[in-house]
């Protein structure tokens, strides 16, 4: 099986002309409130940094997050790599794509569908495909505070390699995929946001992947925001050469549209 097959060469092609710098999963609820009021929105982020003298080589790095709202639909595409190369060495390569459309069922229930495609090669993560389809709910939403609960079914293709990127395994996996997405508004200017995924094999629960991205917004001006983001990731089945929990924190500056 090979979901999105078609959809990772028109991905690939704009993460590319985004220049994108951004980890394997980005928290997405800003962009809902913002849809929500405008229709459309759109967040970008881009870097590049070059090393010349002790230390030579180039860093690369950017995001382009892209949703928009009519009636009961809502549609988003988040597309990100980062790419660092210094004194001859490579020592981040990854690229990332996800789509995710939701209907509106009720005030309170949205039925959503997915899809996503990943590269990591310092994760011997050759390229790992997904989609999947299940219900979001409103737990408990005021114009301060929201917390929503996702739960769907997933279906999981990866292609691994060894550290000299020769394959060695490839499968697929069936998983329950669960999410928790909370949302505060601190401040008129500040917004606070995390979203945690917990994914589970159905057959085998102790074959799980944890993740969780949380967000501090600052605005500055209405298409400017300095943001924080933590990411913290854990799988429990990995190459023997590749650890199974990363910690990343990241400070960057985002334009609003």
């Amino acid at each position: 099986m090979r979901p999105l097959r078609a959809f990772a060469s028109y991905a690939l092609a704009v993460a590319l002309l985004v220049s994108p710098h951004a980890s394997a999963q980005v928290n997405v609820e800003p962009l809902r409130q913002q849809v929500a009021e405008d229709g459309f929105g759109a967040r970008l982020r881009a870097s590049l940094t070059s090393y010349a003298g002790n230390t030579r080589g180039l860093i690369l790095g950017g995001a382009a997050l892209m949703g928009m709202r009519t009636h009961q639909h809502l549609a988003y595409v988040d597309l990100s790599s980062d790419y660092t190369r210094l004194n001859g060495e490579v020592s981040v390569a990854k690229w990332f794509a996800h789509a995710r459309h939701n209907y509106e069922l009720l005030p309170w229930l949205w039925w959503e569908e997915f899809g996503q495609l990943e590269s990591d090669r310092f994760r011997r993560v050759t390229v790992r495909e997904l989609i999947g389809t299940g219900p979001r709910f409103g737990l408990y939403q005021t114009e301060a505070f929201e917390i929503f609960y996702g739960a769907s079914y997933m279906y999981e293709h990866t292609v691994l390699t060894t550290s000299d990127r020769r394959p060695v395994g490839q499968g697929g996996v069936h998983r329950f995929n669960n999410y928790v997405a909370v949302t505060v508004r601190a401040h008129e200017r500040v917004s606070l946001s995390s979203v945690t995924y917990f994914q589970p094999r159905f057959d085998r629960p102790s074959d799980l992947t944890l993740l969780s991205v949380s967000s501090a917004i600052f605005t500055i001006t209405d298409r400017l925001n300095s943001r924080v983001d933590a990411t913290v990731r854990y799988e429990s089945v990995t190459p023997s050469d590749v650890r199974s929990g990363d910690l990343e924190l990241k400070s960057s500056l985002e334009l609003v549209f």
